[in-house]
């Protein structure tokens, strides 16, 4: 049984995983390359697969509202921002923002799994963070493709 502590970090994480999948839910929509629509389809899978998850193993969490605790409000407004900063298009030169904010969501993601007191909910918590490194990765070697054919053009 999970300590409280451990419940309200999982529903922070849930709430958090859930904006980042609508938001590369959305995001995807207005990729202009299928290269780049495919990634963000990927990472919005990977947060819908944690929200699954943790719909799953914790039957009491499943109908929770949104947490709004500072981190997830914040979260919340990163992922607004970063929307309309690429307004109608994302291209190549939105990826440096979507880089920057994956980074934040992996550090966020990191923390959590460090500060449960569940080890096996730390263990099942850092499969998901393997999942999103590899998105990540990913998204990295996508804007150094993207800057090594800008120089040979």
């Amino acid at each position: 049984m999970l300590n409280n502590r451990d419940q309200q970090l999982i529903q922070e994480l849930k709430s958090i995983c859930a904006d980042g999948r609508n938001f590369y839910d959305m995001t995807a929509r207005k990729a202009v390359s299928s290269e780049i629509r495919m990634l963000l389809r990927e990472m919005a899978l990977v947060r819908a697969e944690i929200v699954d998850d943790i719909n799953k193993r914790f039957a009491g969490l499943r109908n929770t509202q949104p947490s709004n605790s500072e981190l997830a409000l914040t979260m919340r407004a990163i992922y607004k921002v970063a929307y309309g900063t690429c307004e109608d298009v994302i291209d190549k030169d939105c990826l440096v923002d979507l880089e920057s904010m994956e980074m934040h969501s992996l550090e966020i993601f990191k923390i959590y799994v460090r500060r449960m007191h569940d080890r096996r909910m730390s263990s099942y918590l850092a499969g998901h963070l393997a999942n999103m490194q590899l998105s990540q990765d990913r998204l990295l070697r996508l804007k150094s493709d993207q800057r090594h054919h800008r120089r040979i053009d």
